[in-house]
């Protein structure tokens, strides 16, 4: 049905009711198209240019789906008294094609209730990617039209999935040309020579591009920024590489403008995650010009954003490696350090090919994914093993509400033995994998159906190809990511009951439950000794790393057995975000010495904050009882280092051997914090001497002093190492 609006407001939503199509996705993309038809464009303050859709309440992206943002719909209603009366017809239309609203009606109620206790999720996010937006720099839309028309005739009977992909070209275009205009409409009235200078790029970008390919680092920033924006601000992937051509034939001046340009840019969209350096499928060094420039912008602007990243293999040169520490020496937390090595391992491992393996970036905060090629899920998904600990003490009860939430594995009362609770625990756990990847795979089928990105799909490889959406098993691959959280909590409680319970048997079980219920009252002796028990995570100690080795290598190994809706499989990962804290919340009592409520919890797969007693090399000895081979998401290790000491010559020295330690003997990852000790309780006490106090939290750099005191306080807990 054909609506006539006379309303010149949300055009996203009108050229979506107005599309006839059955397929959403063609729907979705009409909409796109209209919008970037009407919607309003600007420059930045460097004039590169925004395709935001600013102005509309209904609209899409790339983590929502079709979305309304009511508060801004109400206020555009408020706005428009003329077009009031449509304006609410428009939004009653087009309420049961949103994503959420959908959700919400027929999907969340398991998994609210899972959430509810704090102890797993599943779906629910639409996730991360790196589409390969490069290609248009590359080799501008029209390969990208030939390409369509090519498996158009190849997939015949699929006219409106490529039809879809058409609108988005059309889209890409439209904005190309409109900015063309912009860039000469504001040259007409500027007298700023510096702003002409820019102005002039712009026009001279567009006047062929994008349907053309750029040529030269100058128009590369410009259009890969209106694809970026237009994409909805995610991750740049490998950034000194697909760049890199278009770097080398710059002029030095010009491209080191526009790479300070770019960076603005980043900071300023928050933009998520860029790839830099790493080796090839044959083990060769991929570090170049490029790579020393950005490490440069990050000593320069000591910004929060974008998440850096940057992969290690046996052949990165060791001057690189003391660029990267004069970097980390900065305080800004950048960049993360990966290891090809590792992880080319464990893509392998997910049936990813070896030369695609050696093309990993990552995403988000530090999700790890294949450029151009796969939907990863990034993430799907959050189990935390110390909730997993707490409802096998307490037979599938969870201590913080009292629902029925786990499996009823016994009364641990009744347990002879430590294998037998083991057993137990390991059963819930399996429980916890199984619930967290079927609530995953019940939203992945959904977004199928319900939330095409025919903008992804334009460049992931294989949706073209196969005539599948991004959604939809399109991408080549569709694996998936569950991450574990509270690892060490949940460590230190198992090695204090199989030492204190069932080997020396100080206490009984029963005492011990009877302890955790009362949140240790009463039982203050029980809670001092377990709190202050030598055996926790992260200190080199035999007896409780293999425990952890045991159960986290269980949980990623139980993961890989199962399959995704997108047709590939689950793997697992560890990396917080800013939900450590929360996480602890919503632990009950346990054996560690973990009280109720209280928001410390690990943050990463290290030492529960200030666990770690022995230095970082014990922290690494801990952590490498891991297997990081299996793990397909970033498996984070948070490290904190003495400023002072970190930026000396010997601190320089020990910090190499410590990551080239790492690294050589299977870590997948680590991060390091450089501040002074005093430092960050100062900025807790006087947050406005300390604006731009970076710290790194879960698997990115934040601004330590917009977090939540409860996030502040893990950060302030963990161990600061003064040396290796």
């Amino acid at each position: 049905m054909k609506y006539n609006f006379k309303t010149k407001l949300e055009p996203l939503a009108r050229g979506f009711l107005n599309c006839e199509s059955e397929y959403k996705g063609k729907r979705i993309a009409a909409g796109w198209r209209l919008a970037q038809a009407e919607c309003p464009i600007s420059f930045n303050r460097d004039y590169l240019p925004l395709a935001f859709r600013q102005g509309i309440a209904i609209t899409f992206d790339y983590g929502d789906g079709v979305y309304c943002e009511d508060e801004i719909f109400d206020q555009i209603v408020a706005q428009n008294p003329d077009d009031a009366d449509e304006l609410k017809e428009i939004r009653k239309l087009i309420d049961p094609y949103l994503v959420y609203s959908y959700v919400f009606k027929n999907l969340w109620t398991e998994q609210q209730r899972q959430a509810s206790v704090g102890w797993l999720w599943g779906g629910g996010w639409l996730g991360h990617a790196v589409p390969a937006l490069w290609d248009v720099c590359k080799y501008g839309t029209a390969s990208l039209r030939e390409k369509i028309e090519k498996y158009r005739e190849i997939n015949a009977g699929n006219d409106d999935f490529y039809d879809s992909l058409t609108y988005m070209v059309d889209a890409i275009d439209l904005l190309g040309a409109r900015f063309y205009n912009l860039a000469q409409e504001q040259l007409q009235t500027c007298t700023d020579p510096e702003a002409i200078e820019k102005l002039e790029n712009v026009k001279r970008t567009f006047d062929h591009a994008p349907q053309q390919p750029c040529r030269d680092f100058v128009e590369a920033c410009i259009v890969y920024v209106m694809m970026m924006s237009l994409d909805g601000i995610d991750s740049p992937g490998h950034f000194d590489q697909y760049m890199y051509d278009f770097w080398k034939v710059t002029d030095p001046e010009q491209r080191e403008k526009y790479l300070n340009y770019i960076w603005q840019y980043f900071e300023d969209t928050r933009t998520w995650n860029l790839c830099l350096s790493g080796s090839d499928e044959n083990g060769n060094d991929l570090t170049n010009d490029l790579t020393y420039a950005i490490l440069g912008m990050i000593r320069k602007y000591r910004y929060e954003a974008p998440n850096v990243t940057l992969r290690w293999h046996k052949n990165t040169p060791e001057e690189l490696m003391k660029v990267v520490h004069q970097t980390l020496a900065a305080g800004t937390g950048l960049p993360g350090l990966y290891n090809d090595e590792v992880v080319c391992t464990a893509m392998e491992r997910l049936g990813i090919s070896k030369k695609d393996a050696h093309t990993y970036v990552m995403n988000g905060c530090n999700q790890i994914d294949i450029p151009g090629k796969s939907h990863q899920g990034l993430e799907d998904g959050e189990v935390s093993i110390g909730k997993v600990l707490e409802l096998t003490l307490h037979n599938g009860i969870s201590a913080t509400t009292g629902s029925d939430n786990g499996l009823h594995t016994g009364d641990p009362v009744d347990f002879a033995t430590f294998e037998e609770f083991y057993d137990a625990f390991i059963k819930q756990l399996d429980y916890a994998v199984d619930t967290a990847t079927y609530l995953s795979n019940l939203h992945q089928s959904f977004d199928a159906k319900h939330a095409q990105n025919p903008l992804r799909s334009l460049f992931i490889e294989g949706c073209i190809e196969k005539a599948l959406d991004y959604k939809d098993r399109g991408p080549i691959y569709g694996n998936g990511q569950i991450l574990a959280e509270t690892i060490a909590d949940a460590i230190d409680s198992l090695a204090a009951i199989k030492k204190y319970v069932y080997e020396e048997k100080r206490y009984t079980m029963a005492e011990l439950i009877d302890a955790l219920n009362k949140n240790f009252e009463g039982y203050d002796e029980m809670y001092q000794f377990l709190k202050n028990s030598p055996l926790k995570f992260g200190n080199d100690i035999e007896y409780v790393d293999t425990i952890a080795g045991d159960v986290i290598n269980h949980f990623n190994t139980r993961l890989l057995s199962i399959e995704t809706f997108r047709g590939g499989h689950f793997s697992g990962g560890c990396s917080p975000f800013m939900r450590a804290a929360d996480w602890g919340f919503h632990l009950g009592a346990l054996p560690n010495g973990k009280k109720k409520g209280e928001t410390l919890a690990a943050d990463s797969i290290g030492a529960t904050p200030g666990f770690d007693k022995n230095g970082p090399t014990a922290v690494i000895n801990s952590c490498l009882h891991f297997d990081h081979t299996l793990p397909g998401s970033g498996f984070v290790l948070n490290l904190k280092f003495d400023k002072d000491i970190f930026v000396s010559s010997a601190g320089e020295n020990t910090f190499l051997s410590l990551w080239r330690s790492y690294f050589e003997r299977g870590g997948q990852m680590m991060t390091a914090t450089v501040v002074s000790p005093d430092e960050l309780i100062d900025a807790q006490a006087h947050p406005e001497n300390h604006a731009n106090l970076i710290v790194r939290v879960g698997g990115f750099s934040g601004k330590f002093v917009d977090l939540p005191k409860e996030l502040q306080d893990n950060v302030i807990a963990r161990t600061l190492h003064c040396h290796a």
